[in-house]
């Protein structure tokens, strides 16, 4: 389980800490805990979807899917869904579009 409900935790902490007074806190929680799994469900949605027709290689899509997917994490509400089910969604619709 790479995307567990530790990670959605650690993304309900995220957002709840102010992003100017604890950054090196809000840093920490992504590069520990956020980031791994975002990176792991970027490369499984480009594979599990086959969107390997790109032009780039796979490494620039899949860290520019991941870079996305930080910009949508204070749009995530924890009463609406998982994060999982959330942040799957962000990332294949950006590979749509």
């Amino acid at each position: 389980m790479y995307f567990d409900m530790d990670v959605q935790d650690a993304i309900i902490k995220y957002n709840s800490l102010d992003s100017e007074k604890d950054y090196s806190q809000r840093s920490n929680i992504y590069a520990k805990e956020i980031h791994p799994a975002f990176d792991k469900l970027c490369e499984n949605i480009i594979n599990t979807f086959k969107f390997t027709y790109f032009d780039d290689p796979f490494e620039d899509v899949k860290n520019e899917v991941v870079s996305f997917m930080v910009m949508q994490i204070p749009k995530y509400q924890p009463d609406k869904g998982r994060a999982f089910s959330y942040f799957s969604i962000v990332g294949k619709n950006y590979l749509i579009l």
